[in-house]
């Protein structure tokens, strides 16, 4: 039993691992802007959140009987609320004001969903979440001894990997831009994007669980 979680939990990170290096791959060969970066993580933060509220809504590990409805709508308001709040962000600083200093077709074709391989990407990504849900939260039996209420954290490691990722992926985005191309200066910010995502994912599967409230989050199974 062990060693079988051990291995699950070793082929998910090697997984979601891969899976944090398509946006690289879009910039690479489908001339994907910083916009579409930021905007695909943001997208599947709110897949995530969804995601997180059916295990709270399912979860069994408490003197009240599922579903628990309240916690999963605190939860998924809450959290959305935040995520609106980042988007107005994105849109207006990223999309608006840099924008015009990226290569590729206008951020309102990614906002929108009309590029044809961010689309595929971002339903690859929520058919991803969604497999793993079925997989090692309903079908493992995780959903038992899951508490459905550890999920209060206004902000978690997802939030403050958005401002690292935008404060320093600027900052590797500014010099290859001026001394190379703009090309470059995209690359550099997705390969920031990718190490700090990996980073952060890391970190939830590594520390993210807390033995006193069972706090998990779809990364974690």
């Amino acid at each position: 039993m062990i060693i079988n979680k051990y291995m699950t939990k070793r082929n998910n990170g090697a997984l979601q691992l891969a899976m944090n290096f398509i946006p690289l791959f879009g910039v690479i060969f489908f001339n994907w802007s910083i916009f579409a970066l930021i905007y695909s993580y943001w997208l599947e933060t709110l897949g995530i959140t969804f995601f997180n509220s059916i295990m709270i809504l399912t979860a069994q590990n408490s003197s009240e009987k599922p579903p628990h409805i309240k916690n999963a709508l605190f939860y998924l308001a809450l959290h959305a609320g935040i995520l609106v709040f980042y988007l107005f962000f994105i849109v207006v600083f990223i999309g608006f004001m840099v924008a015009e200093k990226q290569e590729g077709i206008g951020f309102a074709s990614y906002l929108a969903f009309i590029d044809r391989s961010f689309r595929l990407t971002i339903l690859g990504l929520f058919a991803f979440q969604l497999i793993r849900l079925i997989n090692n939260y309903f079908l493992s039996g995780l959903y038992k001894t899951f508490k459905p209420d550890g999920y209060y954290m206004i902000f978690n490691v997802r939030s403050v990997m958005i401002h690292l990722v935008i404060i320093l992926g600027f900052f590797a985005f500014n010099y290859p831009s001026k001394m190379i191309n703009t090309r470059y200066g995209i690359i550099a910010f997705a390969l920031v994007f990718v190490l700090i995502k990996s980073l952060a994912d890391f970190l939830i599967s590594r520390f993210g669980e807390n033995e006193m409230t069972d706090d998990l989050d779809i990364n974690q199974i």
